[in-house]
């Protein structure tokens, strides 16, 4: 059966076993140990995608030392680019582009692992790394705490840590931090994202009764639900890299206290926001070839990331609008950079913003977005009883209000020996999120869909 973060069985069985292997094991047998606990892991989930996630490694590494002082090596880059795309569009695109009749069973975690190679390769080609042993890229891209859903990591993050013996000299900060973010995270997606669900799909499987409370209550759910969803795995991932020994990059900062778009896209997923500026956008010339070209690549890459994101018009269009707004971000901060608003009122209006994106992004299709913002904007309809208010608004009072996962545990500083209190806040978030998960079977992350 699928192996999940917030599952009885990686929590209470996989967890405690690898640690115990990894802690035990002599330092030079911990990489190879990972790996094969990475295995395990994936295999779980489908042996044909593990044998495709295999291929597409020993593929890739091939094309890495073929890229290294060879004259044809631009050819090679974008041969080697395209075969990883090829895949990608073959299982999530072809029911879009009329390639099949059919949706296929998207490979867990082609997105994620196509996007880090790609990087790795372009990174190579430009000499800034030099590939190493298979044994270091198969860990590289196969450690299981960043493998399904990111952050999407560099090589150089992760090698570089590696050269430094980070799993030579267990750190007991490292495995204190990771715990608590492992437990926030926990909470985050079991006590918070798994409530919201039930309300958005309620909400956009009744678009003939919705009142437009209801409507409200619904988009906000769906606004909360998938920050504490993707934030969570996040927390999760990063905590359980400290674990052993390895520090990922952050891939949330508060992106609801964003004052624009830009700001938004700055603190949203952070890795992918980095990947489409470093990989797309720069190329693309960026903002070094006149005012309208930099229009035209911002509107690109932002419609690409909402083609990664899902095969319809519905995220093209989301990517598009997104891409929009960042254009008259800039414009705004160039000609009227003098012009003042508030704070407060720059976060709640781009929250808002986010969120009616958000109804696009959620729905299966154009008409069904249409039907959604009618209710929306229908006050005929009003109707303010609604029970599941009370969450939404104690949701947002946390992310608003309270210290994010990486604020709570100074990630970005030098940490330090944390207090008796983490150790009683963390046992309190698990205790509360394994509590819920006994009644209800493990639910997966939104992006693992993406």
């Amino acid at each position: 059966m699928p192996m999940l973060f917030n599952s009885y069985e990686f929590i209470f069985i996989f967890l405690p076993i690898v640690l115990a292997g990894f802690f035990f094991l002599k330092p030079r047998y911990r990489m190879g140990f990972l790996i094969v606990s990475s295995i395990v892991f994936y295999v779980q989930w489908s042996l044909v995608h593990l044998i495709i996630l295999l291929s597409s490694i020993s593929i890739n590494y091939a094309f890495s030392l073929s890229l290294v002082n060879n004259r044809y090596k631009q050819f090679l880059l974008v041969l080697a680019i395209i075969g990883n795309l090829l895949p990608l569009i073959y299982f999530k695109y072809s029911l879009f582009l009329h390639l099949s009749t059919e949706s296929l069973m998207l490979p867990l975690a082609i997105s994620f692992y196509t996007f880090q190679q790609i990087a790795f390769l372009v990174d190579v080609y430009k000499m800034k790394v030099t590939p190493a042993s298979f044994k270091t890229y198969l860990f590289f891209v196969m450690f299981f705490p960043q493998l399904i859903a990111g952050p999407i990591v560099h090589y150089r993050q992760i090698i570089g840590q590696v050269q430094q013996g980070a799993y030579e000299n267990i750190r007991w900060i490292y495995i204190q931090a990771g715990i608590i973010l492992f437990a926030i995270g926990l909470f985050k997606k079991v006590v918070l994202a798994d409530q919201f669900f039930p309300i958005v799909d309620m909400a956009f499987t009744h678009l003939d009764t919705l009142s437009t409370f209801e409507a409200w209550v619904g988009i906000f759910a769906y606004s909360l639900g998938i920050y504490f969803d993707f934030s969570g795995y996040t927390d999760m991932a990063i905590g359980l890299g400290l674990l052993f020994g390895f520090k990922l990059p952050i891939n949330f900062n508060s992106p609801y206290k964003a004052v624009n778009i830009v700001d938004f896209w700055r603190r949203w997923h952070i890795t992918l926001s980095d990947f489409l500026k470093e990989y797309i956008y720069i190329p693309l010339g960026g903002n070094r070839r006149g005012e309208y070209r930099e229009i035209f690549n911002l509107i690109i890459t932002m419609t690409l990331a909402g083609i990664w994101h899902g095969s319809g018009w519905t995220f093209i269009l989301w990517g598009l609008l997104h891409g929009i707004l960042l254009a008259m971000v800039h414009l705004k901060n160039r000609y009227c950079n003098h012009c003042y608003v508030p704070k407060v009122l720059s976060i709640v209006i781009t929250f808002m913003t986010v969120s009616l994106l958000w109804v696009i992004f959620r729905s299966h299709s154009m008409d069904e977005a249409w039907v959604y913002y009618m209710a929306l904007f229908s006050i005929s309809s009003m109707n303010i009883v609604d029970p599941n208010m009370y969450l939404v608004v104690l949701s947002m009072a946390i992310v608003w209000f309270l210290p994010n996962s990486i604020e709570f545990t100074k990630y970005q500083e030098k940490m330090k020996p944390f207090g008796w209190h983490y150790a009683l806040v963390s046992a309190l978030l698990v205790f509360i999120a394994l509590k819920m998960m006994a009644d209800a079977p493990a639910q997966t992350f939104v992006y693992f869909n993406f």
